[in-house]
């Protein structure tokens, strides 16, 4: 059974179990993000099921909601002593940290939730990190990024395994999840009458996911007269493909300067559709968030201006500059 195909008709079964353990064998420690919530929830039973038992549990409080959210890390403490894992509870501020990276409130979670990673994977010296995104998730980030003006990596959505450094440590992504439906993880959960913690703000329109997942997958639907995310599914496999041969294609950065720079006189030798690819991959290894055409023809202006403009702002309180014929970021104000 492929882990990775389109999510039709695979179902969370022995089967689906036994092509995990050998793709991640058990044996190995694991992290695991989780909320409380239905998705995180049925990953965490089905982790157990299959027979992971060297699991770290991961609960993130954004201290978004108040009491819920301490009622969600009461839940999960206690769903992880049941299964006898030791379990990690941490509290973050969202809101202040939006405030003053100037990040969007997801973003900005984002952000905390992966820094919390990381400090997990120092302290139980673990990198890899098991998280419950499934198919659906998929086609709400290759919608979202369309409309962004992505490229192919966009488009391909989210990837079952990828690799982040957040604050000097590499962790390793694991989604076991992304060929399974939301309407098969629901099925699972109350097949095995899964208790989890609901979410009220998934039901509002507050988050551009949500306004995704709540009003604009009903109506492609409803415009279409089917279910429209299996062609999404569909192309984001070829854009995964594609994106694949591309990065081979397009070779090593060319690096100049102690800082991680890039040689603005080789950038700008380079055909433009090569130049783009070479600034978007460098922008997301910087650590510039959400990056996508916007920002990348921000940094292309500053790469081929003769004089100015040699500076441009980027999300995340992020500047690009050029100086002494070296591209490089740095942040407005002090991280």
């Amino acid at each position: 059974m492929r882990l990775d195909a389109v999510g039709n008709g695979i179902t969370l079964n022995d089967a689906f179990a036994e092509a995990m353990r050998a793709k991640w064998p058990p044996g190995c420690r694991y992290l695991a993000a989780v909320s409380g919530g239905h998705d995180s929830m049925a990953l965490l039973h089905f982790l157990h099921g299959a027979g992971y038992r060297n699991l770290v549990v991961c609960q993130i409080d954004h201290g978004l909601r108040g009491e819920a959210s301490t009622g969600d890390a009461d839940f999960v403490r206690e769903k992880a002593e049941v299964y006898g894992y030791p379990v990690e509870l941490h509290a973050v501020d969202v809101a202040a940290f939006s405030q003053t990276e100037k990040l969007s409130l997801e973003t900005a979670a984002r952000e905390l939730r992966y820094r919390a990673f990381a400090e997990v994977a120092e302290k139980h010296d673990c990198r890899r990190l098991f998280l419950a995104h499934h198919a659906d998730d998929r086609v709400e980030t290759v919608l979202i990024n369309l409309f962004r003006g992505t490229g192919a990596k966009g488009l391909a959505g989210i990837e079952p395994e990828t690799s982040r450094v957040v604050a000097g440590v590499a962790l390793e992504m694991i989604r076991p999840f992304l060929s399974i439906t939301r309407g098969e993880i629901t099925r699972y959960v109350e097949r095995k009458g899964i208790a989890y913690r609901e979410d009220e703000s998934n039901a509002s329109d507050f988050a551009l996911r949500n306004r995704v997942r709540n009003r604009l997958m009903p109506l492609l639907g409803e415009i279409f007269g089917r279910d429209v995310r299996p062609a999404v599914l569909r192309a984001a496999d070829l854009a995964a493909l594609e994106e694949a041969w591309a990065s081979e294609a397009t070779g090593p950065l060319p690096r100049k300067g102690e800082s991680g720079g890039l040689d603005v006189a080789a950038l700008r030798e380079m055909p433009e559709g090569q130049r783009q690819r070479v600034l978007l991959i460098w922008l997301r290894a910087s650590g510039v968030p959400d990056c996508g055409h916007d920002e990348v023809a921000r940094a292309q202006t500053v790469v081929m201006a003769e004089a100015r403009p040699a500076r441009a702002s980027l999300p995340g309180d992020h500047q690009v500059r050029r100086r002494e014929g070296i591209l490089f970021i740095e942040r407005s104000t002090p991280a």
